[in-house]
């Protein structure tokens, strides 16, 4: 599948703008990052503690727990089709792979928390 010239054009433009944007947001952070004092940290930390626990956890359980009953609905239907349902039954390791994703990502955002704040809601180093 060939892509059109302005639909690279268009491509290299988004993931350049992407690139400085980036590179913006790396460099102003180290200009922010001098004035953060010990409350707004733990202020910081315990808000994104509380989005993780209360929103993010709980979203994911219940998309995981519809994609799971979608899917069996799927195979159930499709019992009669084994093409179809090798289709649904194939669609139950994304739904596992979902979850493995999900699960690292907030393993990996506690441990991102703890190693900044040495788990006592200072930044390391102050």
């Amino acid at each position: 599948m060939k892509l059109s010239k302005r639909k690279k054009q268009l491509i290299t433009k988004l993931s350049t703008l992407g690139t400085i944007l980036t590179l913006l947001a790396i460099k102003s952070n180290v200009v922010f990052a001098t004035g953060i004092g010990t409350a707004e940290v733990q202020t910081a930390t315990d808000n994104i503690k509380r989005v993780i626990t209360s929103i993010a956890m709980p979203l994911g359980g219940v998309l995981i727990f519809a994609s799971i009953v979608v899917a069996s609905i799927k195979m159930i239907a499709n019992a009669n089709n084994p093409q179809k349902r090798a289709e649904s039954i194939g669609s139950l390791a994304w739904i596992c792979g979902g979850g493995v994703v999900l699960g690292a990502s907030l393993i990996i955002a506690g441990i991102i928390i703890n190693v900044a704040t040495n788990n006592t809601g200072n930044l390391l180093g102050s």
